[in-house]
């Protein structure tokens, strides 16, 4: 049971394709994979006017590789730089660490559980002058070096069996071109649909971490190789304020709201009552969407051949009591132990389809798109792509999001006040207060008159409200504030109440965790900078391992988290030494079970997974109050291991401070008269002085 739900919540987080596909290119990023098509057909253009695409636009970029005068297909990193480099090839392995006789040459790096941009980095820290990184797995990488990427070298990408081929031949000169074009070019990351005017419906696991003023949404895009001019700017992301990711994506639902509105034809949604009625007489239903054509059965994977052109395949729709009772005995032919309908995680926000025998479906790249169905208004929309066990496989169907449960959130957002609607203060040092800010929009066309509650958790209140009353399509902003006198997790409800029935209003929840001063670490832990403050929490506390000299993460069980953080002030650097002991998703190192991870001001920078020895690590920031927290987090199922984690020698360096050499003195003239006059002259001139060298 725990090994089959474990593939669950993989498949979870992958894009959706219409395909018979297995391998999904991964990227850097510690992101949601999306699902895609397999087993289906071409769409037919035109066919689907509302069909969107979650976009990324940039300059198409050329790349060359030649070793020993033998070329090889490459491939560029997004966010990476433009350049040339020619040098002999080193081995730098998975480039974890610096690579140490990397100068002046390429530096040739597996992929691995190292973020790319970290590879580079210490490719480069260790002199390397280009970088060329080849896939642990067949295909191509299709990967990003992040927007805050500080290397000035250039990477490109090749794949398994050309970095086999080069890492035997480690040595021999190698040449890498890369150009930015001026052509601009999309790469797709998720399916949405067009619901009219500004507003685009997907999944919540396909915008999750994703910074609104980057994405873009193509809509009724059909061929991704062109158009990225058309791409559209998106204003806001509104996930669904119950959005759970867990082992299973309940309310796997969020809204895009576009900056500008398009005048596209729309699609609508069918009611609840119907969908029921639509899911018993197991009605054919479309998908449509750009993800991955390789099947996979459940446990295997990721899948591959993603198209440019939009797929589409037909499915049947099933009850939620068959899917239940379908996965149960597949998850029991499967793997050991017997499963119930309760155990699959299917929920009534969710509903299901597939086909008898497997070989059709939706797979990693058509997260969020339209799960569809012919009635008798036409085609209309009844689930959004969300996860699934496998990519078509036999017994184990696709998993929707329920669209028709969602319609009143829906209008509650898109035609009434619309609140921002997660907020996580994440881990927070006790006695340290907290405060956010929270957007407020009416989106009638009726002036609003509100009222606030927090229902809940009284460490929550607001504060600064001064949205009481708002004119149509009028915005306005309020705080939050969390006081984090008490220790444990905190959860509650902001609650909106207009005066007009005409006026739908939406909520938001509210969640945060305050952990306790851990007195003990700052004055026992050898080789710790006094300068630090600590902190630990979560399930189970942080504790003193004096046999190395370390602190390592309480007892805890599945599900659960051991946290400890330190609070510092000051631009600098802080060093480290951290292992771990802990089940690794050894099939997909990027989306692990059980790690360590390492957050700076709550930004997940970095996790380690499986078997680590002691490493290095630092973290460099710059002035103000800063707080670096290290989670140990194990998932729903299963341990391996030592099943801990380990951190020492953590030291704080401040940057150096340059105080100004004073000026010398002027010297006295033993020859001058006294005279109050001169005097005077004497220091109006040294004023006039002064303030020349401030404006300076």
């Amino acid at each position: 049971m725990n090994n089959l739900l474990k593939f669950a919540v993989f498949t979870a987080f992958m894009p959706v394709v219409l395909v018979n596909s297995a391998a999904i290119a991964k990227t850097n990023e510690i992101t949601p994979i999306k699902p895609k098509i397999v087993g289906g057909e071409v769409a037919t253009e035109g066919d689907w006017p509302w069909m969107s695409a979650l976009v990324y636009t940039f300059n198409e970029i050329s790349t060359s590789l030649t070793v020993d005068s033998i070329s090889y297909e490459s491939q560029a990193f997004s966010g990476g730089i433009a350049g040339s480099a020619t040098g002999l090839t080193v081995d730098c392995g998975i480039g974890e660490t610096q690579c140490s006789e990397a100068t002046d040459k390429i530096c040739l790096i597996e992929r691995g559980e190292v973020n790319f941009s970290v590879k580079v980095e210490n490719c480069q820290a260790g002199g390397g002058v280009g970088a060329i990184i080849y896939n642990n797995e067949d295909g191509n990488i299709s990967g990003t070096l992040g927007d805050d990427f500080a290397g000035t070298i250039p990477v490109v990408a090749i794949t398994q069996a050309d970095g086999i081929t080069l890492k035997n031949n480690i040595g021999t000169t190698a040449d890498i071109h890369v150009a930015e074009g001026a052509a601009l070019a999309q790469s797709s990351t998720c399916g949405a649909s067009f619901l009219g005017g500004k507003w685009l419906l997907t999944a919540a696991h396909c915008v999750e971490g994703v910074d609104a003023s980057q994405l873009k949404v193509n809509v009724g895009e059909y061929d991704l190789s062109n158009g990225a001019e058309n791409a559209q700017a998106v204003k806001r992301i509104y996930m669904h304020a119950d959005y759970q990711l867990d082992v299973e994506l309940d309310n796997d639902i969020a809204l895009i709201e576009l900056v500008d509105s398009v005048d596209n034809e729309a699609v609508t949604l069918v009611n609840l009552e119907q969908t029921s009625l639509l899911a018993m007489e197991n009605s054919t239903v479309t998908v449509t969407g750009w993800g991955g054509r390789a099947g996979y059965e459940a446990g295997e994977g990721p899948t591959s051949n993603f198209p440019n052109v939009l797929h589409q395949v037909d499915l049947q729709l099933m009850t939620n009591e068959a899917c239940k009772n379908t996965l149960a005995q597949s998850f029991t032919a499967l793997y050991e132990g017997t499963f119930t309908a309760n155990d699959v995680g299917i929920t009534e926000a969710m509903i299901c389809a597939t086909i008898a025998g497997g070989g059709k479906g939706s797979c990693q790249g058509d997260s969020g798109g339209p799960l569809m169905v012919n009635t008798n208004e036409g085609w209309q929309q009844i689930g959004i792509v969300s996860w699934g066990i496998g990519c078509a496989a036999d017994g184990f169907p696709g998993v929707y999001a329920r669209s028709a449960l969602f319609t009143d959130w829906i209008n509650e957002i898109t035609q009434g006040v619309a609140i921002d609607q997660r907020i996580d203060f994440g881990i927070q040092a006790h006695n340290s207060p907290q405060s956010t800010e929270l957007t407020l929009v009416n989106n009638s066309q009726l002036e609003a008159n509100l009222t606030f509650a927090v229902d809940g958790d009284a460490n929550f209140t607001l504060a600064n409200n001064n949205c009481h009353s708002m004119a149509a399509g009028g915005t306005c902003q309020f705080e939050v504030n969390y006081d984090t006198a008490d220790i444990g997790n905190h959860s509650a409800k902001i609650i909106i109440t207009s005066d007009n029935s005409d006026i739908p209003t939406s909520s938001a929840s509210i969640s945060a965790q305050t952990i306790a001063l851990a007195a003990e670490i700052k004055t026992q832990l050898s080789g710790t900078d006094a300068a630090l403050t600590w902190y630990s929490g979560g399930n189970a506390p942080w504790q003193l391992d004096n046999t190395e000299a370390a602190i390592k993460s309480g007892v805890i069980s599945d599900g659960e988290e051991s946290a400890v953080m330190v609070t510092l002030s000051g631009e600098g650097e802080l060093s480290f030494e951290w292992s771990v002991s802990s089940e690794e998703n050894t099939e997909n190192p990027e989306l692990p079970y059980d790690a360590l991870y390492l957050y700076l001001d709550g930004g997940l920078i970095k996790f380690i997974s499986g078997d680590v020895a002691y490493t290095s690590e630092k973290v460099e920031f710059t002035d103000g109050e800063h707080k670096i927290t290290w989670v140990y987090s194990k998932d729903a199922f299963s341990s391996d291991g030592d099943d801990n984690a380990h951190i020492r020698n953590v030291v704080f360096t401040p940057t150096a401070v340059t105080t100004p050499t004073p000026p010398a003195p002027t010297p006295t003239n033993p020859n001058a008269r006294s005279s109050g006059g001169g005097s005077v002259a004497w220091l109006s001139l040294l004023l006039l002085t002064l303030v020349n060298i401030r404006r300076k």
